[in-house]
């Protein structure tokens, strides 16, 4: 199983500029319905809130220790949450809502795809089990709440298509050209930062 190339497909830099995609279009396309004002507001808010519990169950490790060492979980698995917020709702997307069955279809193979993404994470050493699981349930939970808020929604033609070429288009880019952020060094700094700690603690000394 190619792990690497599918741990890519929850990185930040692909996700981010996806969904960011997928929301404008869907707010501005010509043809209707279109996301509406409230519905554009409260998807930013499940992926903004989703994001923040990551993040924050990371500075809080990094700056005061915190987790749970029986089950060696310190954090959700970002990629894990990134990959479950995109794909189940992105190929649910593909599908207009009045052939629910095939839609539902296209959202099974969306979360198939999202789990073996999350999963990647545990073959490359990026994560323990218990952390993508963490993951995994904090991004299906997002993206429960998400299919149910565009459940009238669908992506016309154009917008596949321009689904489809940035899709392509990023992940180019961020195989290839595209530095990596150290977001784990800026979250081992704002923990150290609101903790008072002299030092980010370590993974293998908490786990000791």
């Amino acid at each position: 199983m190619p792990w690497k190339a599918l741990t890519l497909l929850g990185d930040a830099v692909l996700v981010v500029p996806l969904l960011v995609a997928l929301a404008v279009w869907l707010r501005v396309r010509p043809a209707a319905p279109r996301l509406s004002g409230t519905e554009l507001l409260r998807w930013a808010s499940i992926v903004a809130a989703s994001l923040a519990l990551v993040a924050g169950s990371k500075i809080a490790f990094y700056g005061w220790g915190t987790g749970i060492r029986r089950w060696d979980l310190t954090c959700f698995s970002g990629h894990a949450v990134l990959a479950w917020l995109l794909w189940p709702v992105l190929f649910a997307l593909l599908v207009p809502p009045q052939q629910r069955a095939l839609r539902f279809t296209a959202t099974l193979v969306g979360a198939g795809l999202a789990a073996l993404v999350a999963w990647s994470r545990v073959p490359i050493g990026a994560h323990p089990p218990s952390e993508v699981i963490a993951g995994l349930a904090l991004g299906l939970g997002a993206s429960l709440a998400t299919l149910y808020l565009l459940r009238r929604l669908a992506l016309d033609l154009p917008g596949i298509v321009v689904a489809a070429g940035l899709a392509g288009t990023l992940a180019l880019v961020t195989t290839h050209a595209m530095p990596r952020p150290d977001t784990e060094r800026w979250f081992a700094k704002a923990g150290v930062a609101l903790s008072g700690a002299e030092k980010p603690q370590s993974r293998r000394h908490w786990r000791g």
